[in-house]
């Protein structure tokens, strides 16, 4: 079984939490059916490169995924 390493974003960022307030907080994502799990692991992706905090939380809890 291969796993591949998850380095997850600090819950606390203030970036991190406006961003998924916006996200699940729009009725109109239920309503078009958004992919949610690509949007959010996009954003994740694009705001771990430049947030030092999550960065840092990311190194600090890495798992490896199965």
């Amino acid at each position: 079984m291969i796993g591949r390493w998850v380095a997850p974003i600090d819950p606390e960022c203030p970036e991190v939490n406006e961003f998924y307030e916006s996200l699940y907080g729009d009725p109109m994502t239920k309503a078009m059916g958004a992919p949610v799990d690509d949007i959010s692991r996009d954003f994740e992706r694009r705001h771990r490169a430049k947030c030092k905090r999550c960065q840092e939380y990311g190194c600090a809890n890495i798992d490896v995924e199965y």
